[in-house]
């Protein structure tokens, strides 16, 4: 589904899961529409400038119902505010486009975050893998595993991988493993790494697993001191 812009008028796709939060602040928003309970009997005129008498709501300003018969008393009643159900009018579009510029807006920062995120990531994490500081920690995680995987130790270790990203580019070398293709993969397929940081399974942004949506990056990289993040959580939003 797609959100206006109420600043610019462009339509923005949200996210699969942003559209139910939007769906149920709009149904919010629909439910708070003027039910019309306080209604009071006035006088003015019409579209075609005739006098009429009608109900109108001491809420919103809506004229209500049918016109009426000029009652005795016709030259006593209140006139009409047409202003008030002007001012209601553009008060509940001012609240609607409050709801879409917000999903716009949070859809924008995740946009923004995953291309800073690429950038850090991406460019970064891939210049360090083909580094000469990460090929000499990686051959000293070899070593220590003498060519077995440690999730196995029967296939033979193929691939590295980090426990943890707290020391990112400075490995302590408990925090890395020596894996086995089918290992690796199975341990990034259980999705909740016991790295991952508690507070951020609160935040509009995680996803499930350990992926932070935000920056389109491990939670664990994201809350690197030197990630985009940080231990602040400086990306962070409540989902409620």
């Amino acid at each position: 589904m797609r959100v206006t812009d109420p600043r610019n008028g462009k339509q923005a796709p949200l996210d699969h899961d942003l559209q139910p939060r939007w769906a149920k602040e709009f149904a919010e928003w629909s439910r708070q529409e003027c039910k019309h309970e306080r209604q009071e009997l006035r006088r003015g005129t019409n579209n075609a400038g005739m006098p009429v008498i009608r109900m109108q709501c001491l809420d919103c300003g809506l004229r209500v119902g049918q016109a009426v018969k000029r009652p005795p008393n016709a030259d006593e009643l209140p006139e009409f505010d047409d202003a008030m159900h002007d001012a209601y009018n553009a008060a509940r579009k001012a609240a609607l486009e409050k709801v879409d510029q917000k999903y716009v807006d949070i859809q924008l920062r995740r946009w923004k975050g995953k291309e800073d995120g690429d950038s850090y990531y991406t460019q970064a994490h891939n210049a360090y893998l083909n580094s000469p500081a990460w090929k000499d920690r990686r051959r000293l995680v070899m070593e220590r595993a003498q060519g077995l995987c440690e999730g196995c130790r029967k296939a033979a270790a193929t691939e590295v991988h980090h426990l943890s990203y707290a020391h990112w580019g400075q490995e302590l070398l408990f925090e890395l493993v020596a894996l086995c293709h089918d290992c690796h993969s199975r341990y990034h397929a259980k999705g909740d790494h016991e790295a991952l940081v508690e507070g951020c399974k609160t935040c509009l942004h995680a996803s499930k697993g350990s992926w932070c949506r935000l920056f389109d990056m491990p939670m664990e990289m994201a809350l690197n001191t030197e990630g985009p993040c940080t231990f602040d959580r400086e990306g962070y939003e409540a989902a409620d």
